[in-house]
């Protein structure tokens, strides 16, 4: 039996300063088997096109890079940094049960980190970026459909990622309807399916159901970039997150890459680091 992630010490908050006066925040989550720190390193030695970095290129922003605690991998066989249990991006449908205590307990975690990063910046959610790649991304991308965060930021960013439970949120975020269905509404559904509808429902709660009944989220600026090569995690998987963002009332910035390093799991440079630069400036315009 494997203790849970909620019952050990979570790792420091890796925090890089900003070189100038503060007027934005970036809170980014790093991909399984990765932490906080390496993410940082890894990120800030991708280069734009002018061969400069992010930190360089916005030296007001405060960059928080939260660590994952280790979980048990059924796929691996051995205990790694993760924000949740993910045994298959090939089918996803595939232990889905493993999914939710790991995604509950990383919420939990990363909305503490969200708020405390609100007080330093005076509540200005919108100087405040929330994303990740490839699993950080598909844990804020949930909490960003199913958690209420929106009305937490004012962008949002990930690349090479997922959406854990596409299509129960899609059931269930997309109808406007957080009510129980009835059976006419599970026609076709077979009870997992349904199953999770539920606890979707339930995590989301009243207030993020309520948010989710708003058929416009304009004022949360989104970013997704995916590598077409990406080895890991299918395009396809990108395209249908940014299917149910959209369809939930998001405006999506969506742009498709090739030939970044780790088999197109990673952010091509130059051209990705550009976009998203151009898109992190753009938050102050």
């Amino acid at each position: 039996m494997h203790e849970e992630a909620s019952s050990r010490v979570r790792p420091a908050l890796h925090i890089i300063e900003p070189q100038l006066a503060h007027t934005h925040t970036a809170i980014l989550l790093h991909g399984r088997g990765s932490t906080g720190p390496e993410f940082a390193e890894e990120l800030f030695a991708t280069q734009l096109s002018d061969n400069s970095s992010l930190t360089t290129k916005l030296p007001g922003w405060r960059w928080v890079f939260p660590s994952s605690t280790e979980l048990w991998s059924t796929t691996f066989q051995e205990r790694m940094p993760a924000w949740f249990e993910a045994q298959s991006l090939t089918d996803l449908t595939l232990g889905q049960d493993l999914q939710i205590p790991g995604i509950m307990d990383s919420c939990e975690y990363i909305h503490g980190v969200i708020e405390d990063e609100l007080n330093v910046l005076d509540g200005k959610t919108s100087n405040l970026l929330f994303g990740g790649i490839s699993q950080g991304g598909a844990v804020a991308m949930w909490m960003l459909l199913c958690r209420g965060t929106e009305s937490r930021v004012g962008a949002f960013f990930a690349a090479s990622t997922w959406l854990p439970f596409a299509q129960n949120i899609k059931n269930v975020v997309i109808s406007r309807d957080n009510e129980d269905p009835g059976e006419a509404g599970r026609a076709g559904q077979d009870a997992a399916s349904i199953e999770y509808d539920t606890f979707i429902r339930q995590a989301m709660g009243d207030s993020a159901a309520e948010q989710c009944k708003n058929p416009v989220r304009s004022s949360v600026k989104v970013f997704l970039g995916h590598g077409l090569d990406d080895a890991y995690v299918d395009v396809e998987l990108g395209r249908q997150a940014r299917q149910v963002l959209s369809a939930a009332g998001f405006g999506v910035e969506w742009k498709e890459y090739s030939g970044a390093e780790e088999e197109g799991h990673w952010l091509q440079e130059p051209n990705e680091m550009d976009d998203i630069h151009q898109f992190m400036r753009n938050l102050s315009v």
